[in-house]
């Protein structure tokens, strides 16, 4: 086996993770939203945003991140913040099931090495900064955002009686470290 080949094989090795893993997350959403009620789903905990709120986040960023694959130019302050994902259970499933076929869809391109400029704002009082990325990791910092985002809506939905997979929302390293 020729160095080049086997580099070619860790990348897609290394894509097909990046799609597992979002998929492993869109799919945490799904079926949590499979279990809540209207009322459940736009309830706010001790203050905090609802579980509605933290499923519109990830997904607005992931529609950020594919609008933005075209272009190669992925701006996440264009979030949509569209108030009927975050209060309708019905239009939030909806848009899980669209961005869980838009992730699969993933796997049938090639975006090893794929630059992209990415733009956010990183703080308050300035401008939102724009930077050189890469499609993969553009993936890994879809799944680790979600993933803070699941486990916000864990504690939620537990402290409104539901009960949870104990590893919703968890780290994937943080699993592999506990089945040791």
């Amino acid at each position: 086996m020729t160095k080049a080949r086997s580099l070619a094989e860790d990348s897609d090795e290394a894509s097909s993770q990046l799609i597992l893993g979002c998929s492993h997350c869109i799919d945490q959403c799904q079926q949590l939203l499979e279990l809540l009620s209207q009322e459940d789903s736009v309830a706010s905990s001790k203050g905090n945003s609802s579980i509605g709120a933290h499923v519109r986040h990830v997904l607005d960023r992931f529609h950020c991140f594919f609008n933005g694959l075209t272009e190669e130019a992925i701006n996440y302050d264009a979030r949509k913040r569209d108030p009927e994902i975050e209060n309708n259970l019905s239009a939030a499933e909806f848009s899980v099931t669209s961005v869980a076929r838009r992730i699969q869809s993933l796997g049938e391109t090639d975006f090893h090495d794929k630059v992209v400029s990415v733009q956010e704002s990183v703080h308050h009082q300035g401008s939102s900064v724009a930077i050189s990325s890469t499609v993969e990791r553009e993936l890994m910092g879809l799944i680790t955002h979600s993933i803070h985002h699941l486990a916000i809506i864990a504690l939620i939905a537990k402290s409104l009686g539901y009960s949870i997979d104990p590893d919703f929302g968890k780290a994937p390293s943080t699993i592999v470290y506990e089945q040791i």
